[in-house]
């Protein structure tokens, strides 16, 4: 036979189980929001490094560049340069030179 306190324990029973599902159901979704935000993030963060290496390559082109304007703006000073300058970009000769033309050309 079933006794007050039998049906009693038993009501007590369902509320806990209820309250245990709902606890359960809130921690699997806690759960699942924190693992989408991480993967969110180490997605961004790849993406963030790849940006980062991309911009990395940039400035090292760009200080190559500007190294090599740097020796360019030093050369172009020498007699040396001016003089080549002159011989291949202007075609003009030393006074006592002697220029051949080939025909051929």
């Amino acid at each position: 036979m079933r006794t007050s306190q039998d049906v009693i324990k038993k009501g007590k029973g369902k509320k806990r189980r209820k309250s245990l599902n709902i606890v359960h159901i809130v921690s699997i979704l806690f759960l699942a929001y924190f693992v989408y935000t991480f993967f969110d993030q180490q997605l961004k963060l790849d993406k963030y490094d790849s940006q980062i290496a991309m911009y990395q390559k940039e400035i090292e082109a760009k200080q190559n560049l500007v190294e090599y304007y740097n020796n360019q703006n030093a050369n172009i000073t020498t007699d040396e340069y001016i003089e080549s300058v002159a011989r291949e970009k202007l075609g003009l000769v030393k006074p006592y030179e002697k220029v051949y033309v080939d025909a051929n050309k």
